[in-house]
């Protein structure tokens, strides 16, 4: 793919672009994959599209950001995984969300670990956290697989907060 930025055994990380939206609309209109996120499901590929321009514009701005998800061979878009800047943090924030046609094959786990290394290369990434539902147990299985620590607390809107390093 020519527009790969990170690349693994079965997996190109690309920025969005875009021809995406109609996937990011597939992706986020599943009940059950925005489940745990906090966010509500897509009604259209209007609100897509706006969430592919922020995306472009965040990887634009700061050389970070959500990252389209594709099967190296196939070039099938399975997701998204990528590091977004928290300023309120002081560090980048580890996401990822996936069709439900990949999970459990180790997809989120590759792509956050090319992540995670990406952040090892980058100056002024000092502290990394990700954040997961309780009740999200394959993302807290995924987030701990990666050596992330839970901590104790759970914050306002419910959710756990990892930290890695």
């Amino acid at each position: 793919m020519e527009d790969a930025f990170l690349t693994t055994d079965r997996l190109v990380l690309r920025p969005h672009r875009s021809g995406d939206a109609a996937f990011m609309m597939d992706l986020n209109s599943d009940p059950e994959v925005v489940r745990y996120t906090g966010d509500t499901a897509l009604s259209s590929v209007e609100a897509a599209t706006v969430i592919i321009r922020s995306l472009e514009r965040q990887f634009t701005e700061r050389r970070l950001g959500r990252l389209a998800v594709a099967h190296r061979e196939s070039g099938e878009l399975l997701g998204w995984c990528g590091l977004r800047w928290f300023e309120s943090e002081g560090g980048v924030d580890l996401g990822f969300r996936f069709r439900q046609s990949a999970w459990g094959k180790g997809y989120a786990t590759e792509a956050s670990r090319a992540c995670l290394a990406w952040a090892d290369a980058e100056p002024g990434i000092d502290y990394i956290f990700a954040r997961a539902h309780p009740d999200n147990w394959r993302s807290c299985r995924v987030l701990e697989k990666l050596g992330f620590q839970r901590r104790d607390d759970i914050d306002e809107e419910g959710f756990m907060l990892f930290e890695w390093g």
